[in-house]
């Protein structure tokens, strides 16, 4: 039994979602800008230069921990509560760099950031879940993916720009969760609600077909090495393309912040318009394009020569990107029970992470093997290979 909200959710209550939505962005890439000034304070600090290193990988770390664990508690508690231990989490664990006075500090902050991150994500994608079906799902998971690629080009100019003051500027990006979470908390009041109101009652009553039928682990078994695959290459994006132009002698800081900038300003673009694309493409479909295009994307920068060369391989990387974010909840969600999408949102962003903290992992031997040209290149491939197996599975019949 579908239990239907207390209230149709409203643009105010959809700014809310995407807000909570869009602070993810922020886990990772908002303080690499400070990472030359943090190893030079904390020179003294032996192994510094690792240490700098896991200051942007231990928020994913965390998340791979608990996302799943929070995801199965968005079903069972007040999300209110959640909600707010997640924001709590987030805004003193992002903030740690403002104010740690050593480095098993900030990264004890790191560690917690990652927690209140997987909150916000996991909640994010609960309620887009809850609050929407079918059609306007689908727009609002691609309006989602949008507001996720505008953060990150705001936040990282806003944390570069901060750093450019001081190394623990870029920091301070972290505060932004206060308003966004009293503004989520508000919007979503109604909602929380309605929702254990319905566990309540779902608790002295029959059994829907839905709960009986237990939790799609087949989806997830299939939607999950996706997702981990998708980072994983897309996080090739960030740790090596700055080392591509370096060898092309593109060295300014900015050029390669506009380079980058690029393929976030394409999937933008492209996850606005994913509920028109839904309507005539099936998920299926969409992965193998979106696969097709990052890895064609991937090849191109292979082949450089010059920069516009990776301008162009990034816009195309940045149209497989943009459709593909907001098409792994569309598929997944299409088949999980009302009563377990909290857990199945926990498990989807852990697979997510995964894909981020394990990228210099998977990618580091082959650019070792090939080069970095090379390493694009093998990546691209593949990627293309899964994009058309994916693509014969779409089309082959069904009995």
């Amino acid at each position: 039994m579908q239990h239907a909200p207390a209230q149709i959710p409203n643009n105010l209550t959809k700014t809310a979602v995407l807000a909570l939505a869009a602070m993810t962005i922020m886990a990772n890439a908002t303080i690499a800008s400070s990472l030359p000034g943090l190893k030079d304070h904390f020179a003294h600090v032996p192994g510094i230069d690792t240490l700098a290193g896991l200051t942007v990988t231990l928020p994913s770390l965390s998340i791979v921990l608990v996302a799943g664990l929070i995801g199965w508690l968005a079903d069972r508690v007040d999300r209110q509560k959640l909600l707010m231990a997640a924001a709590a989490c987030y805004a003193i664990g992002g903030t740690s760099g403002l104010w740690a006075q050593d480095m098993n500090t900030l990264l004890a902050g790191r560690l917690v950031l990652g927690l209140g991150v997987a909150g916000t994500m996991t909640l994010a994608m609960t309620w887009v879940a809850d609050l929407y079906s079918g059609p306007a799902r689908a727009v609002v998971l691609g309006q989602q993916g949008a507001a996720i690629s505008g953060a990150g080009i705001v936040f990282m100019l806003a944390g570069g720009a901060l750093a450019g003051l001081h190394w623990r500027g870029a920091f301070a990006v972290y505060a932004a969760i206060v308003p966004v979470a009293a503004l989520a908390l508000y919007a979503l009041a109604p909602f929380s609600r309605a929702h254990l109101a319905a566990r309540a009652a779902r608790q002295v009553s029959t059994p829907s077909r839905a709960d009986l039928r237990g939790f799609p682990w087949a989806a997830f078994g299939f939607i999950a090495p996706l997702a981990f695959v998708f980072q994983a290459a897309f996080y090739m994006t960030p740790t090596r393309v700055p080392f591509l132009l370096q060898g092309l002698g593109v060295t300014l800081p900015v050029a390669v912040s506009a380079l980058m900038a690029s393929l976030v300003a394409v999937s933008f673009l492209v996850a606005l318009n994913y509920g028109k694309l839904a309507k005539h493409l099936s998920p299926m479909a969409i992965f193998a394009l979106s696969y097709v295009l990052i890895g064609a994307g991937f090849v191109i920068h292979s082949q450089a020569t010059a920069w516009p060369a990776v301008l162009a391989g990034s816009m195309v990387a940045g149209l497989g990107i943009g459709m593909s974010m907001p098409n792994y909840t569309t598929w997944f969600m299409a088949r999980v029970p009302e009563t377990m999408r909290g857990r199945a949102s926990g498990l989807l962003t852990t697979a997510f992470f995964l894909g981020q903290f394990a990228s210099p992992l998977v990618t580091t031997p082959l650019v070792a093997r090939y080069g970095l040209a090379g390493g694009f290149g093998a990546v691209g491939a593949g990627l293309m290979v899964l994009g058309a197996a994916l693509a014969l599975v779409n089309i082959a019949p069904r009995r």
